[in-house]
């Protein structure tokens, strides 16, 4: 593949690209595109609205009240920030909000090294794995929503055409899987997640290493908390650092719908 974009436009396309393949709504709006997936109103990721290009100046209030207006009947809010220097700009004053900030980065790798390969299942198949994990979250949901997230993450799964590998103990339990997805030139590693017991045997970094090479593409990107320590493990996979995100979400009260 001919690289004539920088690493930060590749990503920020392939990130573009994922909304184009699950969301049905795309519209502009004054400082970038509003996004949406009717079927899912609950799916932050897929409900949001990109602040694009350069910082253009925007206040933070007046951000709020673009997404008050471009969100209407959702149950949240949710502003992406391509800009690095925008996002800085904005974090404070959406803090003060009370909304979640989060500065993500997103890594890319181009050889991915040799290890283990692991099994590779449907996507549905990780459910009860992905349960666990969205409990330890700490969202104050019932059983009722947990599972109504759970369908919605698999129906966008097959939009996306997403693919998991896993790891099983001797019992042949799932304890372990990571999702991917991948156009032959692009692949980006989605999640990763090992049962706590179990962490710190290097399951988790060969998962997301088999993930690159099952990808086969000649970049594989991977997004962090920037403030969080698995990008830590990710670097020394051979990721390194091409764009910083900054997410600013208006979480509902109790529910993800």
């Amino acid at each position: 593949m001919t690289k004539t974009k920088t690493d930060a436009e590749r990503a920020v396309a392939w990130r573009h690209r994922s909304h184009s393949l699950v969301c049905d709504v795309i519209e502009s709006w004054e400082h970038g595109t509003a996004v949406r997936c009717t079927a899912h109103p609950g799916f932050w990721d897929y409900n949001s609205m990109r602040l694009e290009g350069p910082d253009t100046g925007a206040s933070v209030d007046e951000l709020a009240a673009a997404a008050d207006r471009c969100q209407n009947g959702l149950h949240h809010r949710r502003i992406e920030v391509e800009d690095e220097v925008a996002g800085g700009r904005l974090r404070p004053g959406f803090d003060l909000l009370g909304w979640r900030t989060t500065r993500l980065v997103w890594l890319a790798l181009d050889d991915p090294p040799a290890g283990p390969e692991f099994e590779e299942v449907p996507v549905e198949a990780t459910r009860e794995l992905r349960l666990e994990w969205a409990r330890s979250e700490g969202y104050e949901l019932g059983e009722r929503e947990y599972q109504r997230q759970a369908e919605a993450e698999e129906d966008v799964a097959r939009r996306c055409g997403l693919r998991a590998l896993v790891e099983r103990d001797a019992g042949g339990r799932l304890v372990a899987y990571v999702t991917f997805l991948t156009d032959g030139e692009t692949a980006e590693v989605e999640q990763a997640y090992v049962e706590p017991a179990l962490r710190g045997r290097g399951t988790g970094g060969g998962l997301v290493a088999a993930a690159a090479r099952a990808g086969g593409a000649s970049e594989t990107f991977i997004v962090a908390d920037d403030e969080g320590d698995p990008k830590r493990l990710y670097q020394r996979l051979g990721f390194r650092p091409v764009w910083i995100q900054h997410e600013f979400t208006r979480r509902p009260s109790a529910t993800l719908d």
